[in-house]
């Protein structure tokens, strides 16, 4: 009788989450907050027999029911423990790193940004090669249409503040593939590549340049990463000492507390408003249609199309320091406006973690502007 009740008790224990999920799934949290698309349910025939188990492993893990609950309550645990990050939770494929005073850090596995943090991963001479010919073609096709290029890497956040970083990951060294990237091109083209670490690591004193619980700079770390364009096409570089910065929102979550589930438990983060920075200027923002577009009337009348991934949008404090500047993630976009408009410089703005096959869309970039 004992063995029939226990055995009773297991087995509800393994169907009551499945039984009871279909009921409350659109009650409770079941967002999918990984910035990926979830494996699809796989179908079985004798042609799919040899990878279903793999598919169907993959599509449970990822519809588990009560997922978001389960990786809330594992971090709550681990929070209460004391117990960041580890090594070999990494090679189990957690998408966040949990550091320091909660500070969060993106495990973008398939961009190696691990690997670019712990600089086991430098170039191979082929790759740099490869890597170096796609920008320079695209640079000769733009200065052959009249159109300067200049090439922005925003640096990874764990690159600005390995400090939080969970002590149990260690660097093998110092000298990362990006440093390694950026050294080539700068030492044999002349693509003119600009790398923010060094800058966002200097001006982080007396200043939070990124988001605690997200991928992203935020608006001082985007305006650092537009005073290395002001210098750049100024000769001009405004440190954040010499602007004034204030709290406009104290209740700010990200994107990498979502995806452990725990939004509304981190959200003790900072959004910060920068005065005292060309204040004499005006800008006018529009949109036509996926493209931010802005007028004003700053000294330098030059446009600026800036073909950008999701830290553009810090950047847009660079309204200020030119007439016209254009924003767009849409490759058409940027091709038609680079043929039909010929703005006078395009500055490529790409997170490090994403640099991974730009020879590919370099080439994608200068077959669109070439026409074929």
């Amino acid at each position: 009788m004992k063995n029939k009740l226990l055995f009773t008790l297991f087995l509800l224990m393994l169907t009551a989450p499945v039984v009871t999920f279909a009921f409350v799934k659109d009650y409770i949290d079941s967002e999918n907050y990984e910035n990926r698309v979830f494996a699809e349910r796989p179908r079985l025939s004798v042609q799919t027999l040899p990878s279903f188990p793999q598919k169907f492993d993959d599509w449970f893990n990822d519809h588990l029911p009560y997922k978001n609950q389960l990786v809330m309550a594992n971090t709550i645990k681990n929070d209460w423990i004391g117990v960041g990050t580890t090594a070999m939770e990494y090679m189990t494929g957690s998408m966040v790193i949990r550091g320091k005073d909660n500070w969060l850090f993106y495990n973008a596995e398939k961009q190696q940004s691990f690997n670019d943090y712990i600089c086991n991963n430098l170039y191979e001479e082929e790759e740099l090669v490869q890597i170096a010919d796609g920008y320079v073609r695209l640079y000769d096709k733009l200065k052959e249409m009249g159109i300067e290029l200049v090439v922005l890497y925003a640096a990874n956040k764990e690159q600005v503040y390995p400090e939080y970083m969970p002590s149990s990951i260690v660097p093998a060294g110092s000298y990362s593939r990006t440093d390694q990237l950026v050294d080539y091109i700068q030492a044999n083209t002349s693509v003119p590549l600009l790398y923010t670490k060094d800058a966002l690591r200097k001006e982080k004193e007396g200043h939070q340049l990124f988001y605690k619980y997200d991928t992203h700079w935020n608006s001082l770390g985007g305006f650092v990463g537009g005073q290395l364009l002001n210098e750049h096409f100024h000769g001009e570089y405004v440190s954040l000492k010499d602007v004034s910065v204030r709290p406009v929102q104290t209740n700010v979550s990200g994107d990498l507390a979502h995806m452990l589930s725990m939004g509304n438990v981190y959200q003790d983060d900072t959004e910060w408003e920068i005065s005292g920075y060309k204040e004499e200027v005006t800008v006018n923002e529009s949109r036509d249609g996926e493209d931010f577009v802005f007028a004003s009337d700053a000294k330098d009348s030059r446009s600026l199309l800036v073909y950008m991934d999701s830290f553009g949008y810090a950047l847009m404090g660079i309204a200020k320091d030119y007439a016209n500047v254009r924003f767009s993630r849409n490759t058409e976009n940027f091709a038609s406006y680079c043929r039909e408009q010929h703005p006078d410089a395009v500055v490529i703005e790409l997170v490090e973690r994403w640099k991974d096959g730009q020879e590919g869309w370099c080439k994608g970039l200068y077959d669109l502007l070439a026409g074929t």
